[in-house]
């Protein structure tokens, strides 16, 4: 999986600081186990979701026990100080999964993502699920929580382990903009139909979300989404946010100062856009002194290089591949604007991140940028066409590239925008928290109960 190293800069205060400990408020402390196959700081997407919540749920004074895939361990083990460290378990692939994933190489990616990698996925959601019912069995965990995988389709094996579990922030059931959808190709669109048909059959057979207490969602399409005839308690809650602590408002836009630049960050896959963000930012870089800085790497990177050749802009733009988390953000805080042209993305945490710091963002009316910014702290291009659409984007690229007072406005409103609709992960952390708690509460109470009843003197 491509770094994507936008969201590293956690706190951590597990090394000191102002970390709620027990008893210092209303809410008692919860034992939580924590289920995601992937953690990490550095790899890109969602893996970062589950490391904000054991960074917060443990700066609130909660203890949290960790079970994921061994593929992270090492990098768990140079991040982490020990007694961090010492929280995680880890399970490995089998000879099955590996030979699923040598089979996988043979189809497109979006073949293998949606049906080998669901079934590798599924497998790996087994084993953990082993050393989940040990360690629940062991004692001490109030609640089970699964942050990860966010798809709303994805299996959950954490089911009939003595103790609640809750699951999400999903998000998901979201397709193409209609103009777009034969940017999948018909096997890929088979293969998204028969993994949609499929996972019913899953979910009955693994029925962890059917079972869940607790399944939090980012909105009402994935809501939709859910599989059918779930018992628990549906609540909505957004899967992505930022931390407004760390990432801090900059002092001066560089544009003022040298040539318009814009940057892009993200995995280079065909649903990303990058190939149409090109396309729009030639006429700038034919005409102007722009910069394009390209952060990432994926299947298209080779594809995207030809293209920019073929536009004859490469004098205009960078291609960065994986960079340190410290050069991305010089990166960012030297842009212009932020671009994101996805065309399927259900969250947006570069997006945010980029908001965070005051730098405009342009992104698709569409999917997760529709949903956490707007039209008055960001400029969103409709995908109504694909013409229409890389117009748009050169046309926007265009106006901030001319227009220091709307960057300066828009900047200023990305971050309001964040903090007015509670997008910080220690709100969203003590969401999560307090749900946690609500599911719990009765266990905790009867568990009390028995202790004190099992220190009565015998009569």
């Amino acid at each position: 999986m491509p770094a994507q190293p936008i969201s590293s800069n956690l706190p951590r205060p597990w090394q000191g600081g102002t970390a709620r400990r027990p008893g210092d408020g209303d809410d008692a402390m919860l034992n939580i186990l924590m289920i995601a196959e992937n953690i990490s700081r550095n790899l890109s997407g969602e893996t970062i979701l589950p490391y904000y919540y054991l960074t917060h749920f443990l700066a609130q004074g909660h203890e949290v026990r960790v079970i994921c895939h061994e593929r992270v361990r090492e990098q768990l083990k140079t991040e982490l100080d020990a007694a961090t460290f010492a929280r995680f378990a880890f399970v490995k692939d089998s000879l099955l999964q590996k030979a699923l994933h040598r089979v996988s190489g043979l189809f497109p990616h979006r073949v293998a993502d949606l049906v080998f990698n669901q079934l590798i996925q599924v497998l790996t959601q087994l084993r953990m699920r082993g050393l989940a019912r040990a360690r629940v069995a062991a004692g001490s965990v109030d609640v089970v929580f699964q942050p990860a995988p966010i798809a709303v389709k994805a299996v959950s094996s954490m089911y009939n382990l003595g103790v609640p579990v809750v699951i999400g922030p999903m998000s998901g059931g979201m397709d193409l903009p209609p103009a777009f959808r034969r940017l999948d190709g018909p096997l890929v669109r088979l293969a998204i139909s028969g993994s949609r048909s499929a996972t019913g059959l899953l979910h009955r057979l693994i029925p962890g979300k059917r079972n869940a207490a607790v399944l939090l969602v980012a909105n009402k399409r994935t809501r939709a989404a859910l599989p059918i005839h779930t018992t628990g308690e549906v609540r909505e809650v957004m899967e992505s946010a930022v931390d407004l602590g760390r990432w801090q408002p900059r002092s001066s836009d560089p544009a003022l100062g040298g040539p318009m630049s814009f940057i892009f960050c993200g995995r280079f896959v065909d649903w990303k856009g990058i190939s149409l963000l090109v396309k729009a930012f030639a006429p700038l870089a034919r005409t102007g002194n722009v910069r394009l800085d390209l952060v990432g790497d994926g299947e298209l990177f080779a594809e995207i290089e030809h293209l920019i050749e073929d536009e004859g802009i490469a004098r205009n733009v960078v291609l960065h591949g994986r960079v340190p988390l410290e050069r991305y953000i010089e990166l960012l805080h030297d842009a212009g604007a932020f671009v994101s042209p996805s065309l399927r993305e259900c969250g947006g945490i570069a997006m945010m991140e980029a908001m965070a710091i005051g730098v405009p963002v342009i992104a698709t009316d569409w999917g997760g940028a529709a949903q956490y910014a707007s039209r008055d702290c960001a400029i969103l291009v409709p995908p109504s066409s694909q013409a229409d659409f890389v117009d748009g984007l050169t046309a926007a690229m265009r106006h901030l590239a001319s227009s220091p007072e709307l960057r300066r406005d828009l900047g200023r409103a990305g971050r309001h925008h964040l903090e007015r609709e509670g997008h910080d992960w220690a709100v969203k952390a003590r969401t999560v928290a307090e749900i946690l708690g609500d599911v719990s509460r009765p266990r905790q109470a009867a568990t009390s109960g028995q202790s004190a009843t099992s220190r009565q003197p015998a009569t």
